[in-house]
């Protein structure tokens, strides 16, 4: 298989994420402006409560803190004074960022100190538990380990399909004839292959080849104008690996389907399927058929198993009616062919 490139980590800003998700969660900028170039590198959040108590052993620094009813309503309990000294205690650990939600009303405290420390302070109308969900997400889709793989990724029956091979060994022609049947193409030569926490993968073409391919002879091709959009996605679950070969006489392949094959693909494991490549094989057919099959197996369901195991139940059952029956001389071969 063609080995992937290293993986890339690609941080945020503050000031990014206020950009790109700003206007969809109501994002406002209270203060700390000048802390829209601090860095967010991870995806998970906090709730400073025990911080504002005093409590600061494990705090996570690195996490962007929510301010929820909880936190608002604690402050609120404070004088001033103590107010003032938890907040200066809790900003100095240098946080990316705070979020107040629900649209609740803000200490002037904690206003001036975010300026000072140079913090932004943002705030949301959202509920805090909602926007703690939908900011979790988005950033471990954004700060998600991503490789750079060669391949052709498409999506066949609604299960995500990586076709791999070497060069010239008809990856992209064959995608394009799954186009051709009805399915869908995320990308073509360049994949991008980001792996979340939970250790799936998830496949994306590179923003600048997004929906074109090369089909040697013809030269690039723009999928999305030529089939329309219902020929394509933006993004696709890798669920198989296919990958195209050369026949080769020497070798072996899978005949029977009992041992399902894996890769290690993007530090995350993938089944896998070799297909030998030569002229009269009807690869694109043979890639749906693998597609269905490894939606059955998905459901625990395997056809060459449950065929292996209804074999073997045929002969022991052969074999036990001739141990029932010792009397009876088993028939020669030359017997059975002359009939006698």
């Amino acid at each position: 298989m063609t080995p992937e490139t290293a993986r890339t980590i690609a941080p945020i800003t503050v000031g990014e994420l206020l950009e790109a998700r700003g206007a969809e969660w109501e994002l406002e900028l209270l203060a700390g402006k000048d802390g829209l170039e601090r860095l967010i590198t991870t995806f998970e959040l906090n709730r400073p409560g025990l911080a504002l108590a005093g409590f600061y052993e494990v705090f996570s620094t690195d996490r962007i803190q929510l301010i929820g009813l909880t936190e608002i309503s604690y402050l609120q309990s404070l004088s001033i004074r103590e107010r003032n000294r938890r907040l200066r205690r809790t900003f100095e650990l240098s946080v990316p960022c705070f979020v107040i939600t629900r649209s609740l009303p803000v200490p002037l405290e904690l206003i001036r100190i975010a300026k000072k420390q140079r913090i932004a302070l943002l705030r949301t109308n959202h509920l805090t538990t909602s926007f703690q969900a939908e900011l979790g997400q988005y950033l471990e889709r954004r700060l998600a380990p991503r490789w750079v793989v060669h391949g052709v990724m498409v999506e066949v029956f609604g299960l995500g399909v990586l076709i791999q091979g070497k060069s010239g060994v008809g990856k992209s022609e064959c995608g394009l004839d799954l186009v051709e049947r009805g399915h869908l193409l995320i990308a073509d030569d360049v994949v991008i292959v980001r792996r979340t926490g939970r250790g799936r993968l998830y496949a994306e073409p590179s923003p600048h080849l997004r929906h074109h391919m090369e089909i040697r002879g013809i030269g690039i091709i723009d999928v999305e104008r030529l089939f329309g959009a219902r020929s394509v996605r933006e993004e696709s679950e890798i669920a198989l690996v296919i990958q195209l070969e050369t026949w080769d006489p020497e070798k072996e392949y899978e005949r029977l389907g009992l041992a399902e094959q894996f890769i290690t693909l993007c530090d995350a494991r993938v089944p896998q399927i070799v297909l030998p490549v030569e002229p009269g094989r009807n690869i694109s057919q043979l890639i749906e058929v693998s597609a269905l099959t490894q939606r059955l197996r998905a459901r625990g369901v395997n056809v060459a198993r449950d065929f292996d195991l209804r074999i073997q139940s045929v002969i022991e059952r052969k074999a036990a009616a001739r141990v029932s029956r010792p009397g009876v001389p088993a028939r020669s071969s030359a017997a059975r062919r002359s009939g006698s």
